[in-house]
Formats: structure tokens, C-alpha cells, sequence
């Protein structure tokens, strides 16, 4: 059989299984069939299903699983620049989060603490709000510097070689790249949260290049979905058994969406600055910016959410679930929510609580703020799966690229693909002229 035709079959084996209801975790198993029995151009499929009709989520884990350096990243998705150095080892497609779900045994792979409990924002041990205590930390990382104390102890105690996250850019602070950290001053020049979408998990490759371990990866809940996909892939290949022995510790960025730099251009219009200037921002049901000279400014979100990234859609998880540790900006100002998930997680958590390197409070002396981590949280899982929603095109027929309120008003249970959003509520009355037309 021609291999142009077997991908083919394996294609319509995998549509087969979306249009029969097959359990999502058997999904795999069109194209896991054919491993043992040489393969097939996987590479092929990745790009039919997922990048050309806009689902690709920009992850990187295609990029930085291939063992052949077949993909080139760029706009924030794989391109296929050496096809023909496919060695058919399917891996691009088993680590995709977009064409399956993680395995049933997901939980156990990544040593969840027991007992584990599940409130609406997925599996973990304990979790609090947390600072840092160095007020450096806690004044330039975000929301308490939490992960910039996390980083910074395990490579000061030796628990960390090195740290796969992001840096600034310097004429647009709020645009980032991956960045492989090895260095405290590196890890400090890369703090904050940038809302843009930035792939720091592209410097797992330099990693493993450089046999740096072990490693901590910092990432939003696709790129940790991702990791853990090529960590704990059926494909058993020694580029996915180095990231499994070597990533010693995953801390997962609550995330939303992000935006576009297209949003970015509108904040700096909007202040009459250049990007150079809008040094931090950070999103508490509006926007708020800090400006290089001191000022500090508001816009709405509503504004803001237009230039919502459209691949956020595709990811289902907003409180990085299969995290060791969740970080995320919520509940009380100037602190980080904090979620102990794992073993590895707890281990790191301990050792920086026992050196004084962080304050702690109790989630009971803000509880609305574990209250809105579950209501994100369940928002994002109320959707069909990325394999079952409409492509990009099919969205832009319709007219809606919102990621986060396409699915308002959709129930499990209906049909994602017949499925179209509610139209828009018609526009409210001014109160004036509601009043005229009653004295009418």
C-alpha cells in the first residue's frame, strides 16, 4: 500500500470513530494500529486535521516531539518544512492535544497526591494564596511572583538545572519567545505573565539538545497538556522517554485566552504610547496596565476581548489540570492562587515553604476566589471536544472567532457539529428614551 494511501485510511479510520461516538480515548487507535507495522506520513495528517483547517492551538509539542526536525514554527504553528524526513514514527499526532484527549490514566502517570480531590478545577492535594517574601519577586513577577520563587529555589538548591519558560521581548515587553533559563538573572528577566501567546515549550528541543536536566517547564494548560502527551506517549521513542525522565517539574499557568498583537497595538493607540512602554499587564475583569514611567491605566476587557486569540478555543482546560503546581491571579490582589497537584509538585512546594521563601493564606480567607477558579474552570470543559468543533473557516462563515463565548448556550448532549452560537441580545434602551417613550 502507497503511504500517500495509507494516511488516507487512517484519516477515515479516525473519522470514522468522531462520526460513530467512539469513546475518546479509543481515538488514538487509528493511527496507533498501524505503529507496529511501520507507520504512516503522520506529519500528512497532522496538517489536514489540524493546521490547515485552523485548530492548531500552537502548543509546539508536534515541533519539539519530532525526532527528525521535520517542522519549522511559525505564527504560532508548526509548518511542515521537511516532509520528506518523516521516519513514520506517528509521534506528532499521539502528542497532539487537539486530535485526542489525554489518556484514562493520566492520573496516574503523573503521580497525582493522595488523597486527591476535585472541586471544579481538577485533581489536587492542598492549595492556598501565596507570596513571595523577597518584595522584589513579589513587586516585578506577577501576582506575588510565586513562579519566579519556585524557579529560583530549585536551581539555587540544585533540584533544577534549568527552566524552559519565556522572554520579553525588549521594543514590546508584552510579545515574548521561549527561552531556555539556566541562570537566576534569566529566570528574573523573564517574570511576568505576557497575554500574548508565547510557545515557551520550542526550548525543550535546545534542552534535550544540551542534556539540561532536570528541567521545570512553565506553560499555559495547552502547553502542558502537551508536555504531558509527549512525556507519557504509547509510542515508545527516545526522544519521548527523555522528557519523561528528565522534566522533573510542570507549573501550569491559569489561562482564559490570550490575545493577538494586534491587541497589543490597540492598548498602545488607546494610552498614546509605544509598545516599548506598556511594561506589565494583567486581566481582573478589566484590563490593567502599568506604563514605563509609573502610570497606571484601565481599559475595558470587553474592548480588549475582541483581539481574543481564535485557537483558544480548541483548548478545553483553564486551571492547567495536569499540572504538579497551578498558578493563576485570582482572589486576593497581589497574591497567587496555588494548587498542589502531584508529588513532584508537593516535593518542590515544601522545600520553598520550609526555606521561608513564601507566605501563605488559606483559601478560606477569600473564598470567592476558589469559587471562580471552578465556575473558569467547568466553563472550559462545557464543550464538545477540539476533534468535534467547527473549523476556523466554518467559524469565520458564521461570524464568530470569540473563543470564549462560542459555546455559551451549548449543552453536552447536542450535537457540536449542528450546533451554531445564539445571536447576539438586541441592544438595550437608553434610560432617557425608555422614559420617553413611557410618558408617551
Amino acid at each position: 500500500m502507497d503511504l500517500d494511501h495509507l494516511t488516507k485510511e487512517v484519516q477515515e479510520r479516525y473519522h470514522t470513530l468522531l462520526e460513530e461516538g467512539a469513546d475518546p480515548n479509543e481515538w488514538a487507535y487509528a493511527w496507533r494500529s498501524e505503529y507496529n507495522r511501520g507507520g504512516f506520513k503522520a506529519v500528512d495528517m497532522l496538517m489536514d486535521e489540524v493546521v490547515n483547517p485552523g485548530k492548531c492551538i500552537g502548543c509546539a509539542a508536534c515541533v519539539t516531539i519530532c525526532p527528525v526536525d521535520v517542522f519549522d514554527y511559525a505564527e504560532e504553528k508548526p509548518v511542515a518544512a521537511r516532509e520528506n524526513a518523516c521516519v513514520y514514527c506517528e509521534l506528532c499526532v499521539d502528542a497532539c492535544p487537539v486530535l485526542r484527549p489525554t489518556d484514562q490514566d493520566i492520573k496516574s502517570q503523573i503521580g497525582l497526591m493522595e488523597p486527591v480531590k476535585d472541586e471544579g478545577f481538577g485533581g489536587y492535594a492542598y492549595g492556598v494564596y501565596a507570596r513571595a517574601t523577597e518584595k522584589v519577586w513579589a513587586e516585578n513577577g506577577q501576582d506575588g511572583g510565586v513562579c519566579t520563587a519556585l524557579l529560583l529555589h530549585g536551581l539555587k538548591s540544585g533540584t533544577l538545572k534549568g527552566v524552559v519558560a519565556g522572554e520579553e521581548h525588549a521594543e514590546n515587553p508584552q510579545m515574548g519567545s521561549s527561552m531556555l533559563q539556566t541562570t537566576a538573572e534569566q529566570v528574573l528577566a523573564g517574570a511576568r505573565s505576557r497575554y500574548t501567546y508565547q510557545p515557551n515549550t520550542l526550548a525543550l528541543v535546545e534542552a534535550m539538545k544540551k542534556n539540561i536536566a532536570p528541567l521545570a517547564v512553565v506553560g499555559v494548560p495547552c502547553q502542558v497538556d502537551g508536555v504531558r502527551q509527549q512525556q507519557h506517549s504509547s509510542i515508545r521513542l527516545d526522544v519521548a522517554e527523555w522528557y519523561r525522565q528528565n522534566i522533573g517539574l510542570v507549573i501550569g499557568l491559569f489561562c482564559s485566552e490570550s490575545f493577538t498583537e494586534k491587541g497589543i497595538d490597540w492598548l498602545a493607540e488607546e494610552l498614546e504610547v509605544p509598545k516599548k512602554d506598556i511594561t506589565n499587564i494583567n486581566i481582573k475583569g478589566r484590563v490593567e496596565i502599568k506604563l514605563r514611567d509609573g502610570r497606571e491605566e484601565v481599559k475595558s476587557l470587553k474592548a480588549f476581548g475582541k483581539y481574543a486569540r481564535p485557537a483558544c478555543l480548541y483548548c478545553m482546560d483553564y486551571s492547567a489540570e495536569n499540572a504538579d503546581i497551578g498558578l493563576g491571579g485570582i482572589g486576593i490582589d497581589g497574591w497567587t492562587f496555588t494548587v498542589i497537584r502531584t508529588e513532584a509538585g508537593h516535593k518542590a512546594w515544601q522545600a520553598l515553604v520550609a526555606d521561608g521563601w513564601v507566605e501563605t493564606k488559606e483559601f478560606d480567607e477569600e473564598p470567592k476566589g476558589k469559587d471562580l477558579v471552578a465556575r473558569l474552570s467547568i466553563y472550559k470543559r462545557n464543550r464538545p471536544l477540539p476533534a468535534l468543533m467547527p473549523t476556523l473557516p466554518e467559524r469565520e462563515a458564521i461570524g464568530n472567532l470569540d473563543p470564549k463565548n462560542y459555546y455559551r448556550g451549548w449543552e453536552p448532549g447536542n450535537s457540536p457539529r449542528e450546533w451554531r452560537p445564539l445571536p447576539p441580545p438586541p441592544p438595550k434602551k437608553k434610560k432617557a428614551a425608555a422614559k420617553k417613550e413611557d410618558a408617551a
